[in-house]
C-alpha cells in the first residue's frame, strides 16, 4: 500500500506547490502594461513630455513600429516578422514554465513576467495588424533622457521593463544558483520515510 495523505487532506492530494500564484502574476504584468500604455496614451499628447522626476524621468508617447528598445528601425518585414516572433516567444516560454518545478520560484517568477511582457506587446502588434489605422506599433512611453545608450535612451514601456526583469532573474538563476531546488517532499511522503526508520 503507498502512503497514505496527511490527516485532512484530500485524498489523491499532495502539498506540492501551487502555479496559480505566479501564473497571477504573469497576468497582473500584462494588464498593468496594458492599462498604463492606455493611460499614457490617454492623457499625454502624442510626442509630448509630462516630467515625472524633472527631466531624469518623463513620459513620452511614442510608437515603436521597430523591435525592442527601437531596434530594426525602418526595417518593412518587422510589421509581420514580429508578432509572428511574438507568437513563437509566447509559446515557447510558456511551455518552459510549465516544465519548470514549482519550486523553482525565482527561475518562475522571471519566466512569468517574461511571459507578461511577451503578451502586452504582442497586443499592440497584432492590433496593428488588425487595425493600422489607429495602432502603428508597440505603445511606449517611459524615457530617461538623461542616460545615453542612443540618442537619447530610447522609449519603451512596462511589458519591456518586465522582459529585461525576467531574463536578469533567469539569468541569475542558471548562472549563480546551479541546478533547480528539488521539490519538497509531501507530509506523507516525510511520515513515511519517518516510519521506515528502525
Amino acid at each position: 500500500m503507498g502512503p497514505s495523505a496527511p490527516p485532512g487532506a484530500a485524498p489523491g492530494l499532495t502539498s506540492r506547490p501551487s502555479r496559480i500564484p505566479l501564473a497571477t502574476v504573469g497576468v497582473v504584468a500584462a494588464l498593468l502594461d496594458l492599462a498604463t500604455k492606455e493611460w499614457a496614451f490617454g492623457a499625454i499628447p502624442l510626442l509630448s513630455s509630462l516630467e515625472v522626476l524633472g527631466e531624469f524621468l518623463v513620459f513620452q508617447p511614442h510608437w515603436n513600429s521597430a523591435g525592442p528598445w527601437s531596434w530594426g528601425q525602418g526595417w518593412g518585414w518587422l510589421k509581420w516578422g514580429l508578432p509572428v516572433i511574438s507568437v513563437v516567444a509566447v509559446i515557447v516560454i510558456g511551455r518552459l514554465w510549465l516544465e519548470t518545478p514549482p519550486g523553482d520560484r525565482l527561475k518562475g517568477l522571471g519566466l512569468v513576467l517574461i511571459l507578461g511582457g511577451a503578451l502586452g506587446n504582442l497586443h499592440d502588434r497584432a492590433r496593428t495588424l488588425i487595425d493600422p489605422a489607429a495602432y502603428h506599433g508597440v505603445r511606449d512611453f517611459i524615457l530617461f533622457p538623461s542616460i545615453v545608450f542612443g540618442d537619447p535612451f530610447p522609449n519603451f514601456n512596462l511589458a519591456d521593463a518586465w522582459i529585461t526583469i525576467g531574463v536578469v532573474f533567469v539569468g541569475w538563476r542558471i548562472l549563480f544558483e546551479g541546478r533547480a531546488p528539488s521539490p519538497e517532499p509531501d507530509a506523507a511522503s516525510a511520515t513515511a520515510a519517518a516510519g521506515d526508520r528502525p
